[in-house]
């Protein structure tokens, strides 16, 4: 608890110098997410699916300006089935602050006519548009990479945070998902913002005011992230094991019931946010929530009928070995600048650190700390992403992709601290006994 608190308070403990020094690094790693990050946005190419994102956030104008809540346009159809509505609000959001109205947005591209036929019929963005949709979701992939530092430094100081930032910008399909108008930055957005005020509640438990609001702020943002893509009810289960793990531990260590602190505050405030923000839910809560997951699996088996070189047959042996190939190697960092296939190695080292560190908290303190909850909230993504690749998208492998860079960031902090202090050693030793006595 003591580390956590020094931690929480680092600006003021650290060496006027040593902050300085920090700062610099963090405008640094600022700069170069914007360069990379921009240059991605201009340079490739569109999308189709940028088309339909952009066609479809019209659901802004229909949600925030007309206040149609309940009429055709929130019946159950293929439109609001297929992903919930946050990222069609945002991206709407932003083409309406820069002048844009659903007459001037491109239809929706229809991906059983030619490319000729869609430009005909106005179902591709003009370069104009598309830049402009590109610029919202700019804002949440500079925001999630740059939420990589605090995470990163959370869990293995400045060096990880620095690291976790420079394997994500380095990643060959990061960048380029997340700077396209699609739901993707801003889910990882509000994946690492979770992650985050998870790690706030946790600190904060004892101090029961500042703890319930982070709870709040944890809660609606793991409901938002649920509310753009249905990949973001996997954050909820991870942290839901990190609570079990934490109620356990305590029990163990005083055998009495702990409490269960704001934990099911933040469970409170997810399932409401989720409900509120799409309209669709409104009639029928429960059942209209089911028919979204059962719409997402038809969907994903009318893919792999519809494309059947990318369909993933049921077999978990194929799926588990198709997401390492995906995640460790066609998408590895490492592999993509030195083709060599050291990332998966570099992720496993990274979560043996935080298992250890899990360890040591847990018999020190009787808590489970970042590290913790890193491993639980990966180990989630990862294996439900897993059973439930029936289609070869790289939108699919973009979740578990972005824990494997902080596992990745997390194993070269711990070498570059290792190697460090190794350094030193050897210095030291180096110096004769005589002298060390003068310098000290």
């Amino acid at each position: 608890m003591q580390d956590a608190q020094q931690l929480a308070a680092w600006p003021v403990l650290l060496p006027r110098r040593a902050l300085l020094a920090e700062l610099a690094l963090v405008l640094l790693l600022a700069g170069l997410a914007l360069g990379v990050l921009r240059w991605q946005a201009h340079e490739q190419d569109f999308s189709v699916d940028e088309s339909r994102w952009i066609a479809t956030s019209r659901y802004f104008w229909i949600t925030f300006l007309e206040r149609d809540l309940f009429g055709q346009a929130w019946e159950p159809n293929y439109l609001v089935l297929t992903h919930p509505p946050v990222a069609r609000y945002v991206i709407g959001f932003g083409l309406w602050l820069q002048g844009w109205t659903p007459d001037t947005l491109n239809g929706r591209y229809d991906t059983d006519r030619s490319r000729d036929f869609n430009r005909r019929q106005g179902n591709i963005p003009s370069r104009e548009l598309l830049d402009d949709a590109r610029r919202v979701v700019f804002v949440f992939a500079l925001g999630a990479s740059l939420l990589l530092y605090p995470i990163g430094r959370l869990l293995a100081g400045p060096a990880g945070g620095a690291a976790a930032v420079l394997f994500a910008l380095a990643n060959p399909l990061l960048p380029a998902i997340w700077t396209r108008t699609l739901a993707e930055s801003v889910l990882a957005f509000l994946t690492l913002l979770a992650f985050w005020l998870a790690t706030l509640v946790a600190r904060h438990e004892g101090r029961a005011r500042v703890a319930f609001w982070w709870a709040v702020g944890l809660g609606v943002s793991l409901g938002l992230g649920a509310a753009t893509k249905l990949t973001g009810v996997l954050g909820g289960l991870g942290l839901a094991l990190f609570a079990l793990g934490q109620y356990a531990l305590r029990w163990r260590a005083t055998r009495r019931w702990p409490g269960l602190g704001f934990w099911p505050d933040a469970a409170l405030v997810t399932v409401l946010t989720f409900f509120l923000v799409n309209p669709l839910l409104y009639p029928d809560p429960l059942s209209r929530t089911v028919m979204l997951f059962e719409h997402r699996r038809d969907e994903m088996q009318q893919q792999a009928i519809g494309t059947p070189r990318l369909a993933v047959p049921d077999d978990l042996t194929v799926r588990a070995a198709l997401m390492h190939r995906r995640t460790f190697v066609d998408f590895g960092t490492l592999h993509r600048w030195l083709g060599l296939p050291l990332d998966a190695g570099l992720t496993v080292l990274g979560a043996g650190v935080a298992l250890a560190a899990s360890w040591r908290a847990a018999r020190r303190t009787a808590t489970l700390g970042p590290p913790a909850l890193l491993l639980c909230w990966a180990a989630s993504t990862y294996i439900i992403s897993t059973v439930a690749l029936g289609f070869d998208s790289s939108h699919y492998v973009a979740l578990p992709l972005l824990w494997s860079v902080l596992f990745e960031g997390l194993a070269a902090a711990a070498g570059l601290t290792a190697g460090w202090s190794w350094l030193r050693q050897r210095r030291v030793r180096r110096v004769p006994p005589d002298r060390r006595s003068v310098g000290a």
